[in-house]
């Protein structure tokens, strides 16, 4: 499946997911999510079914299949890649890990034209604020479990947001992104283009029990 593209320039993300990862081992083909990892979504991907307390205001990463479908997922040794050419802005706490917010530019006038944040991290120990990092390059894993009785897995969070319509980027955590008036957010989709499919259970399976981990095959 294909997502029309978005006003800004596409982003070799998803290429250096893949690559960073070697995802081409497991003979990639397309990424997985069920309905509630979606933008706006209001359903939960995990545990017993259920609403979440608001609509997802980003995309969770972590299941593909390969051409055979086999099931797979990414795992805490997954590197994430920045999105686009951008500046860190902000480092904080979420229930996963650390979200890194960072900001991006396109039209050489300095002013950040999206804010992307990646969510449930496990950043590099070097990176700091006001750090600026270029597109497909590494500086974070995905977060791992903290607990054994974790029933949300590892996986990637990545919101898009307009900067206009938010605070300064060192005032944004998460417990007040959670009650913003959701036009602020930008589907990521339109932007990574990934190759996908979507799938629907009345019941869904367990999804650590359905897709292997990476580091596991």
């Amino acid at each position: 499946m294909r997502f029309p593209e978005s006003i800004f320039p596409k982003s070799i993300f998803i290429d250096a997911l893949i690559q960073k990862n070697r995802l081409r081992t497991f003979d990639f083909e397309r990424f997985v999510f069920f309905s509630g990892m979606l933008f706006g979504s209001e359903k939960k991907w995990w545990g017993k079914p259920g609403r979440r307390s608001s609509s997802h205001e980003g995309l969770d990463i972590c299941f593909f299949e390969s051409s055979g479908r086999q099931c797979f997922r990414l795992d805490e040794t997954t590197d994430v890649p920045m999105l686009y050419d951008g500046r860190v802005e902000h480092i904080t706490d979420d229930f996963l890990g650390k979200t890194v917010i960072a900001s991006h530019c396109f039209d050489g006038s300095g002013q950040p034209a999206i804010l992307s944040l990646f969510g449930h991290l496990d950043p590099d120990k070097n990176i700091r604020i006001g750090d600026e990092i270029t597109q497909g390059q590494v500086f974070a894993k995905i977060a791992g479990l903290k607990t054994k009785k974790q029933i949300l897995l590892p996986h990637l969070h990545i919101s898009l947001a307009k900067p206009g319509r938010l605070p300064p980027p060192d005032r944004l955590e998460w417990a007040f992104l959670n009650t913003v008036d959701r036009g602020v957010f930008i589907d990521p989709m339109g932007v990574i283009l990934p190759e996908y499919r979507v799938i629907e259970y009345d019941n869904p399976p367990d999804p650590a029990e359905k897709f292997t981990r990476c580091r596991e095959r």
